[in-house]
């Protein structure tokens, strides 16, 4: 099956496909001409370079060093930290151009890269930063391709939670177990998600949380986010449908007479306009 966007993904098996291809599937909406194999090429380059300064490099926090070194020092990957909000750090073949992104697409890179070379790298949808997890059998590490690459065990990751949450969210062990290609693509959409919402982007936040529920089809919160959306928009029938499948998956939700307000609202708006 050829896989040419988002759509095609969501009837093939996502665990078989590689998460860079799947990240430059979603980098199609906006850059509806983009030559995938160009920027998979790009990658190949990078672990051949890569290969040259970790070959006969031993153990695995020396082999994760190098290829950080690598690519954070030699090829200049960064943590783009004076625009972080700015789309195109959620779009792989703009990471991959610019040298910059954030901590999702820049562990991206380094999976990518890291596969090639046969180490045993995958990503973590850790709360708040995305991280790299490497797992040897031998020993188990985490990777922060956000911050040059930085080396972190299970305290350390600990410790960042509960600063960055104030101890309000409890640590669990899943938090840093190897993320699905599935749980990967979602949460990418949803940063894009935010984003557009951020800068009020109503029709490309619309069009993002069509995708999310391509691959989340029983998201009550995003059909709840969409009817919201389709308001906003003055799509009233889409948001009134949208709305009232929302209450029907969550039939006790604590926001429930707030929405049935807005559900007698649109129905009186669609029955005016029929």
């Amino acid at each position: 099956m050829t896989l040419d966007s988002l759509t095609d993904l969501s009837l093939a098996d996502i665990e078989a496909v590689p998460i860079e291809e799947i990240a430059l599937l979603l980098a199609r909406d906006p850059y509806p001409g983009l030559d995938c194999q160009a920027y998979l090429a790009h990658l190949d380059r990078f672990a051949e370079q890569a290969r040259l300064r970790i070959d006969g490099v031993l153990g695995g926090p020396a082999i994760a060093r190098g290829l950080s070194h690598y690519l954070f020092q030699e090829e200049g990957f960064r943590g783009n930290k004076q625009d972080y909000y700015n789309p195109s750090n959620s779009f792989l073949n703009d990471v991959l151009d610019q040298r910059a992104g954030i901590p999702l697409t820049l562990s991206i890179v380094y999976v990518a890269v890291g596969r090639r070379l046969g180490l045993p790298v995958s990503g973590v949808s850790f709360p708040g930063h995305f991280l790299v997890r490497y797992d040897d059998r031998e020993q188990t590490f985490f990777i922060d391709p956000f911050n040059r690459g930085k080396l972190l065990n299970e305290d350390d990751c600990k410790k960042r939670l509960n600063d960055m949450t104030r101890g309000s969210l409890t640590y669990r062990p899943e938090f840093l177990y190897a993320s699905s290609n599935r749980e990967i693509l979602i949460r990418m959409l949803t940063n894009l998600k935010m984003i557009h919402m951020l800068q009020k982007d109503f029709q490309a936040a619309l069009e993002t949380l069509n995708h999310i529920l391509l691959f989340s089809p029983d998201g009550a919160p995003e059909l709840k986010e969409r009817g919201l959306i389709y308001y906003e928009l003055e799509c009233f029938n889409l948001a009134l449908q949208d709305l009232e499948a929302y209450l029907m998956k969550q039939p006790s939700s604590p926001d429930r007479p707030t929405i049935e307000t807005c559900i007698d609202e649109l129905r009186d708006k669609v029955t005016q306009i029929q």
